[in-house]
């Protein structure tokens, strides 16, 4: 197999086999039903290329950056090959107390396993131009699944009943994908679509940092708990020229030596009463340096959040800001 940039095939090879990068959904709108799609969980993870073979197993992340060192656990995948050599495409991810747990994943690597939902490569032979129900197929018998490595259980046509069962148990969200869809390295296809379980929530601002020049980078919020404000993380997406103006010239700020006690004193003239301590879990990609760059502010204003999950450990998951309250 020679190298083709334009079909996402580049000179480099891992045990022999070509070495992509993984093909990207369009993100999509509502929930839909159609027998041309197949329709599955969609697994809030690490995405990862699995080349194995027989006594090795190398894992890609998205940017082919190399995860083993960090997921050691998963060393072992190529015991459970059907094959001589295999290319899947999957998530990593974590499940605490049953759920799916991202931030789990990140305070404990070596607890993870490997979901597979596309075979790419088997044996010398590559897939990209069969259609994604045979790839599926033959995913099937390639690799003998357990619960440490297995493959994602599919629905044919029935998206709105899969979504459903998504929303109850709180997922993330739902990947739809022709079932004719040819696979496209390193390209995002309108073939695959994900549809996420997106929920809404009023919370505080409590804080900012700044950004480039004089503008607020992202908002610090909070939600309202038994009496004070526990701190959730940070908001940026969605914050726009407009809003950074209103909210340097209207937040008040506050002595962050108060919030490094646990609390703020609320104050009279505050709708909110307290401010939790700074928890680790909350700013965990953030150094003690960057933590210290946050400048307080009376919680005054509220803000309508977008966001897919508050974790267990209480921090929002991919929010997005959406308006101020009235």
């Amino acid at each position: 197999m020679s190298p083709d940039p334009e079909r996402g095939l580049g000179p480099d090879r891992v045990f022999g086999i070509p070495r992509l990068f993984p093909m990207l959904a369009t993100p999509g709108g509502e929930p839909f039903s159609d027998e041309a799609w197949s329709f599955e969980v969609k697994w809030d993870g690490y995405r990862s290329l699995a080349y194995l073979t027989r006594g090795q197993c190398y894992l890609d992340s998205r940017n082919q950056k190399p995860l083993l060192p960090r997921f050691p656990g998963l060393s072992g995948m190529w015991r459970g090959l059907n094959a001589q050599s295999a290319l899947i495409d999957g998530e990593i991810v974590a499940f605490r107390d049953g759920r799916v747990d991202f931030s789990h994943l990140r305070t404990e690597p070596q607890d993870v396993v490997f979901v597979a939902f596309d075979l790419l490569y088997v044996d010398g032979k590559l897939l990209l131009d069969e259609p994604l129900s045979e790839r599926q197929a033959l995913l099937e018998g390639v690799y003998s699944w357990g619960k440490d490595v297995f493959r994602s259980e599919t629905v044919s046509g029935q998206g709105e009943a899969l979504f459903e069962w998504v929303r109850e148990r709180g997922l993330e969200g739902m990947m739809a994908k022709r079932k004719d869809s040819f696979y496209t390295p390193g390209k995002r296809s309108k073939d695959w679509i994900k549809v996420k379980n997106v929920q809404e929530g009023r919370f505080w601002v409590v804080g900012y940092m700044p950004g480039a020049g004089r503008t607020v980078g992202s908002l610090v919020v909070a939600r309202e708990k038994d009496g004070r404000l526990d701190i959730v993380g940070r908001v940026s997406s969605g914050l726009n020229s407009r809003y950074e103006k209103f909210f340097l010239e209207n937040l008040t700020p506050i002595d962050a030596a108060a919030v490094d006690t646990g609390h703020v004193d609320a104050g009279s003239d505050l709708v909110a009463p307290r401010v939790e301590a700074v928890r680790k879990p909350v700013f965990g990609d953030l150094t003690r340096a960057e933590i210290k760059t946050i400048r307080w502010v009376r919680p005054f204003y509220g803000v309508e959040v977008q966001y897919t999950e508050i974790t267990p450990d209480g921090r929002l998951r991919h929010p997005v800001f959406r308006e101020v309250c009235e």
